[in-house]
């Protein structure tokens, strides 16, 4: 094996070096996307972004040799790799990071589709996903090799704050891009008009029909220090997800950390970290009703919210950096 090829989407190289921390003596490199944030804020402009996915793509390509591996923190971007290497005929190895793949309606799920098996016909593209359940619904999903998969749940980052319990008579706070139920969200504030709730969305992901309550602020399309801001001086965290697909586990991980309880819609992916009534509360998909009612009990007992996000960052621990890059190697290895 030759080079390793470290490919991101945002950010220093020092946010990520953890991921090469199992590397030990090999040789890497790092390259990182021509990022500009309003490609993904404004809607007009995201063919921009995935235009920087294939630079990126076609940049990695041209800098390694067939003997190097490329491994992409960002699945897409590791998607383009793999298909600037079919289409040329190129031989590169590709590990292509969290997979993690939306449903989509009409056009969009079928180009997809395309897309995406076409990737996955290539012989050296390999790629990991968060949780075994989630690997078999993107099996029935697309022809895909199980072999080449590995299930690794997401890591802890070293860059995520800690910050200790301390229950506050504050907002319950709902924030996010992707997945983010927001018609569920506003129900459940509507069934709680003596409480405050705070939102953080990107404008372009909020339904057309949605109606904000007069109990309800929200906050669009901001940076990540005023998302952190924000988020630790809520008492509860709340993230009710439209579909079982990973989302949210950004959030999650800053939550548990920021000492914050959580109540949080019940997938397997979340059930990586989560565990119902024993770290967290765990609901159902659109259940408002659900949700206000474990509101209402984590805002009259704190004793219990405590007690909770005492657990969840006992839960969280063994999801280390080191960890995860070491399964990285391995699977480079193999």
């Amino acid at each position: 094996m030759g080079k390793y090829f470290f490919i991101y989407d945002v950010g220093p190289k020092s946010r990520l070096e953890w991921l090469a921390s199992a590397f030990s003596g090999k040789e890497v490199a790092w390259l990182v996307m021509k990022y500009n944030h309003k490609n993904r804020i404004y809607k007009w402009r995201r063919p921009l972004h995935f235009l920087g996915y294939m630079e990126l793509a076609c940049r990695a390509v041209l800098q390694s040799k067939s003997e190097d591996y490329i491994i992409s923190w960002n699945f897409i971007i590791g998607a383009f790799v793999c298909a600037v290497c079919r289409l040329f005929g190129l031989k590169r190895t590709i590990l292509s990071l969290n997979m993690i793949s939306h449903p989509k309606g009409g056009i969009n799920a079928l180009i997809r589709k395309k897309t995406y098996d076409y990737v996955f016909s290539y012989r050296d593209f390999f790629l990991t996903v968060n949780s075994k359940e989630t690997l078999s619904a993107y099996l029935k999903e697309y022809n895909l090799d199980s072999r080449k998969v590995t299930v690794l749940p997401d890591a802890l980052l070293p860059e995520y704050k800690e910050k200790e319990f301390n229950f506050t008579d504050s907002y319950i706070f709902c924030g996010g891009e992707a997945q983010r139920d927001w018609l569920t969200f506003f129900q459940a504030a509507r069934l709680l008009p003596e409480y405050q709730f705070v939102g953080v969305a990107r404008k372009q992901f909020m339904p057309k029909e949605a109606v904000v309550p007069d109990n309800v602020k929200m906050y669009y399309d901001i940076d990540v220090e005023r998302f952190d801001d924000l988020l630790a001086q809520a008492s509860v965290v709340v993230l009710p997800l439209l579909s079982k697909m990973p989302a949210g586990l950004i959030v999650i991980f800053k939550s548990v950390l920021f000492s914050k309880p959580l109540i949080v819609t019940r997938t397997s992916s979340v059930e990586n970290y989560l565990k119902n009534e024993e770290n967290a509360f765990l609901i159902d998909l659109g259940d408002a009703q659900s949700l206000a009612d474990h509101i209402i009990r984590l805002k009259e007992s704190p004793i219990l919210a405590e007690s909770l996000t005492r657990n969840a960052k006992k839960s969280i621990e063994k999801y280390s950096p080191q960890a995860y890059s070491q399964t990285v190697y391995q699977i480079c290895s193999a």
